[in-house]
C-alpha cells in the first residue's frame, strides 16, 4: 500500500512539472528589423543647347605691316609705303569647331623700294579663294580663338612700268595661285587675325622686241579686322 501511494505521488509530481512547461511560454529570440533605404535618385541636368547660326558673312580691312616681291633683274624686292586689303567672305557653320566659305578680296600691294634708280613693276591683285577656320573652344575664354587658311586664285592686274636709270620700260603681269595662313580671334562678332599670304605672278619686261618672264611673287603679313553678320 505504502508502494502504491508512492508511486502516484511520483506521477502526480511528473504530471505537474509537464504542465508547469506547457504553461511557460517559449522566448524566441527576436532580430533588429533594419529599414532599407530609399533608393537614390540622380537629378538628370540637361546642358543648355547652344543655337549656331546657320552662316555669316564676314566684311574685313587689312593693312600689310610687312611685305616683299621676288627679286628680278636689279630691283629690289623690300617694299615700302602702304599696303593692304578689303573683302568679303561667307561662311556656313559645319560645326561648332569648323566653319567653311568662299571669300573675294581687292588688294593694294606695297611699292617697291628704289634701288639706284631702278623700282617699279608692281601690281594689284584681286583673289577668289576658299576659306576654312577651326575655332579652338577648348578653353573658358572671353573669346575664341580660330585657325584659318585660304586657297585660290588671284587675278592680277594694273602692272607697273619697269623704272631704270636711263627710262621706263613697260611690263605686264600673269595671274597665278593664292594662298594664305594665320591665327586670329573672334569677340562679340568682332574678329581679328594675322595672315601669311602670297600672290604668285610673273612678270614680263618688254625690252624693245626682246621680252623676259620672271617670276614676280608677292608675299606679305597681314593684320585684318572685321565684323560678321549671322544669319
Amino acid at each position: 500500500m505504502k508502494r502504491l501511494f508512492v508511486l502516484g505521488c511520483s506521477i502526480f509530481a511528473l504530471a505537474a512539472v509537464a504542465q508547469a512547461k506547457e504553461v511557460v511560454p517559449k522566448v524566441t529570440s527576436s532580430k533588429e528589423v533594419v529599414p532599407t533605404p530609399a533608393p537614390v535618385v540622380e537629378e538628370v541636368v540637361v546642358a543648355p543647347v547652344t543655337t549656331l547660326p546657320w552662316g555669316y558673312v564676314s566684311l574685313r580691312a587689312g593693312w600689310d605691316f610687312w611685305g616683299q616681291y621676288d627679286k628680278a633683274f636689279q630691283l629690289e624686292k623690300d617694299t615700302e609705303n602702304f599696303g593692304g586689303e578689303v573683302g568679303l567672305e561667307v561662311y556656313k557653320t559645319l560645326s561648332p569647331y569648323f566653319d567653311l566659305g568662299l571669300g573675294v578680296a581687292y588688294q593694294k600691294h606695297m611699292d617697291r623700294k628704289d634701288n639706284n634708280g631702278f623700282g617699279g613693276a608692281e601690281f594689284d591683285s584681286v583673289p577668289l579663294y576658299a576659306t576654312a577656320k577651326y575655332n579652338l573652344r577648348y578653353w573658358d575664354l572671353p573669346f575664341t580663338p580660330y585657325i584659318k587658311a585660304n586657297l585660290g586664285y588671284s587675278f592680277n592686274f594694273d602692272s607697273k612700268d619697269l623704272d631704270t636709270p636711263v627710262g621706263s620700260v613697260g611690263t605686264s603681269v600673269d595671274d597665278g595661285m593664292y594662298w594664305a595662313a594665320g591665327l586670329g580671334a573672334e569677340y562679340n562678332n568682332f574678329v581679328v587675325d594675322v595672315m601669311y599670304g602670297v600672290n604668285m605672278a610673273k612678270s614680263k619686261f618688254d625690252f624693245e622686241n626682246d621680252h623676259h618672264n620672271r617670276d614676280n611673287d608677292y608675299q606679305r603679313v597681314t593684320l585684318s579686322v572685321g565684323y560678321n553678320f549671322n544669319f
